[in-house]
């Protein structure tokens, strides 16, 4: 079995926030990188490393720096990283986030707004 770096497991996080940001399933993305689904999901729960070639692939399909899956690293953050499958925002919370980003400026997103605020208030 091996045994995942802990730097390999925070890249793999870090692309699938991205992956998801930019509404894209991991087949989508697999094919728009000439992969299989199962390598970008191997690369997601930091199983496979990704090669610094495939790293630059997988920045241009997303239109980001490749420097966004190193930002703000350093080794104390990385003796912290947690699990893969424990991440900061579920699947759900980025992609509302996303979809209410593309609602237009106006009264309809800040009632959509309002209501979110409204319910997770009562979760508290």
């Amino acid at each position: 079995m091996k045994v995942t770096n802990q730097l390999d497991a925070e890249i793999g996080h870090r692309l699938r926030q991205a992956r998801l940001v930019e509404n894209l399933t991991q087949g989508g993305l697999a094919k728009k990188l000439g992969i299989s689904f199962q390598q970008v999901q191997k690369y997601e729960n930091g199983t496979n490393r990704i090669s610094s070639s495939r790293l630059w692939s997988i920045s241009r399909v997303l239109g980001l720096p490749i420097t966004f899956f190193y930002e703000g690293l350093n080794d104390s953050h990385l003796a912290n990283v947690k699990n893969p499958d424990d991440t900061d925002l579920p699947d759900r919370t980025i992609r509302v986030a996303r979809m209410l980003g593309e609602l237009p400026e106006g009264e309809i997103k800040d009632k959509v707004y309002g209501l979110i605020k409204a319910f997770s208030k009562l979760n508290s």
